[in-house]
């Protein structure tokens, strides 16, 4: 089987990336001492620098600012679920008559509050040590 020019370019990225097998490097060094044009190709490459990579790799603390980045989020992102889900319900709260304003959690409608407190406990996520959050 002959393999054409566009196999071994193919064949050239791994080489050239240091991914290929020690097979792959044989062949493509083969095909590089047989074909005086695929050698300079090989030549003008590896004089190029490697795009993309920094000299002394990725930083030590690379995890460490990664987590720290995430748990921020997810306590952002906590905070504003939170914080929708208060200002959603607030109206909810008050009731608006003849008679003024009346708070309904702790007036005449006591099931808003267990309603409330239901809510609360679904979506706010607790912490390991609580089963449950005390609402009164």
């Amino acid at each position: 089987m002959k393999l054409t020019d566009e196999v071994m370019n193919d064949l050239l990225t791994l080489y050239l990336a240091g991914e290929a097998s020690a097979d792959t490097r044989a062949l493509v060094e083969g095909h590089a001492r047989q074909n005086p044009a695929f050698a300079s190709k090989i030549e003008a490459a590896g004089a190029l620098p490697p795009i993309g990579m920094s000299p002394g790799g990725p930083p030590s603390d690379l995890e460490l600012r990664t987590l720290t980045e995430t748990r921020r989020f997810i306590f952002l992102r906590t905070m504003f679920l939170a914080g929708a889900i208060l200002f959603t319900l607030l109206p909810l709260v008050f009731s608006f008559d003849k008679r003024g304003i009346e708070f309904l959690i702790l007036g005449r409608h006591a099931g808003l509050m267990w309603a409330f407190c239901m809510v609360q406990t679904w979506t706010l996520p607790l912490p390991q040590s609580y089963s449950v959050i005390p609402c009164l």
